[in-house]
């Protein structure tokens, strides 16, 4: 019983930090021009959170979980592809016809960004709750880790989907995502008891290929397609990368690196 109150209060101390993580945005100026350099300052976020921490966790996790490097590369490949075709799908079919071409495109992206951090957020509580499983020491650096993840990526996601102008829609979504990864720690606690998730590794590749979508796909091209020849833009891209690394790096620290 006391580890199951201790995993819910761990995994309620996330659902605070994401969501102040997703409230940061709200809090500053809304025009335009300065939506634009948010969405490059999470550009920047999100193309470091990919590249050193999120693709070397799933490749680690993978080969630990009895795969080999090239099944990897064809779960992140399968993630990349599904997430174009869907995307693909929406644009052609659905997009253009509502609200006209420059404006709903936000819409979809903000949707492609949600889709694919919401996925990683559930291993992300799963992560979480495999920490725990290994000592109390152990889930607390954890989660002080976690939590500064969680404030950049959050303050990420909601920079993007402020570019939607349904205000209404754009708050469910960031309160769904604030709830993913806390109900996932709780809820793989409980299954991690019962025996070993083999399929965390080619899961978490499968996510990082529509994350790798997502970065690559939407937001970079969605950061510079109005404003491309700000270089304050790309000053933002490149604060946000090194944000990125900063955080990785102490998050690192406070883990313990033995973790990954």
């Amino acid at each position: 019983m006391d580890q199951i109150i201790t995993v819910i209060g761990y995994a309620a101390v996330l659902l605070i930090v994401t969501a102040f993580g997703c409230y940061l945005p709200f809090l500053l100026k809304r025009s335009d021009a300065q939506l634009h350099k948010l969405i490059a300052f999470s550009a920047g976020v999100m193309l470091g959170v990919l590249f050193i921490m999120l693709m070397p966790e799933s490749l680690h996790e993978t080969i630990e979980g009895g795969y080999n490097f090239a099944t990897a590369c064809y779960w992140i490949l399968g993630g990349f592809i599904l997430l174009f075709v869907i995307d693909f799908v929406i644009k052609t079919y659905l997009a253009y016809d509502e609200h006209g071409e420059d404006g709903h495109v936000h819409s979809v992206t903000s949707f492609s960004a949600f889709l694919g951090l919401a996925i990683h957020s559930f291993f992300d509580g799963l992560a979480l709750a495999a920490g725990f499983t290994a000592g109390e020491t152990v889930g607390l650096l954890v989660l002080i880790g976690m939590c500064f993840h969680k404030v950049v990526v959050a303050f990420s996601l909601a920079s993007t989907m402020l570019m939607s102008e349904r205000a209404p829609s754009t708050k469910f979504y960031l309160i769904a995502f604030c709830l993913i990864s806390p109900l996932a720690t709780v809820i793989s606690f409980a299954f991690l008891n019962t025996g070993e998730l083999t399929f965390t590794g080619p899961a978490l590749c499968l996510s990082v290929g529509i994350f790798m979508f997502v970065t690559m796909c939407d937001i970079l091209p969605e950061a510079f397609h109005h404003r491309g020849k700000d270089p304050m833009q790309m000053a933002m891209l490149l604060l946000g990368l090194v944000v990125a690394i900063i955080v990785s790096i102490v998050s690192g620290m406070l883990m313990g690196e033995h973790n990954h």
